[in-house]
Order: structure tokens, then sequence, then C-alpha cells
């Protein structure tokens, strides 16, 4: 992934890596341009952590202000990335909808 989205957190780069967003829409729009995940990456959201909360997409859109956290997950490289988005138009929440769906429906229909 190119550096003007990410930052290294460990690892070696592009594999067995963890990466710490930088432009937390642009990661996400350059990974799934079309917002639709599969077997080699998909996206998990409210996630929480050290990095964000446990706000969802549709808190977010009904009172921004704290973002939404996220991690993409690359089964086939064991890299993942992470960041907090704050969504600001509805072309932005319907593209987290979208990929938040299609997220679920791969990761239940190849690990469920």
């Amino acid at each position: 992934m190119p550096n003007q989205y990410v930052e290294p957190v460990s690892g070696d780069g592009g594999h067995y890596s963890i990466n710490r967003a930088k432009d937390e829409m642009g990661l996400l729009r350059a990974v799934f341009p079309d917002g639709e995940a599969n077997e080699m990456n998909f996206c998990l959201f409210s996630t929480s952590g050290v990095h964000g909360t446990y706000q969802t997409i549709e808190e977010e859109e009904a009172g921004p202000g704290c973002g939404v956290t996220f991690v993409i997950v690359h089964p086939r490289l064991v890299t993942m990335q992470y960041g907090n988005v704050e969504p600001k138009t509805q072309e932005d929440f319907a593209f987290l909808k979208k990929l938040r769906q299609s997220s679920k429906d791969v990761v239940m229909r190849d690990i469920g």
C-alpha cells in the first residue's frame, strides 16, 4: 500500500505487517475501490481497541464527531491496517455501509 495512506507500525513491509492509516477514507477507497470486500481483503468496523471507539456507522451518521474505528484484514499477506475514519458525505456513509455488508458476506461465506 502506498505510504500516502499508511505508516508502518510493525513488520517488514508488504507481508507480516501492521500499518496505521494516515488518510483513512483514502485508504479504504484505495483497497476497496468499488466498496466490495473479497477473500483477499475485508474490513471490520467498530472494533475499538487502542485506536478508537465502538461507534457504529449509523451512530456517526446521526451524530458526527468520534469517527468509526476499522481494521482491514489481508489474510494471505498476514497484514492488517487500522484507523478511525470520519465520513463527511452521504456517499462516504453509503460506501462504508456497502463495505461492511460485503465484508460480512465474505467472512460468513468463507469462514462461517
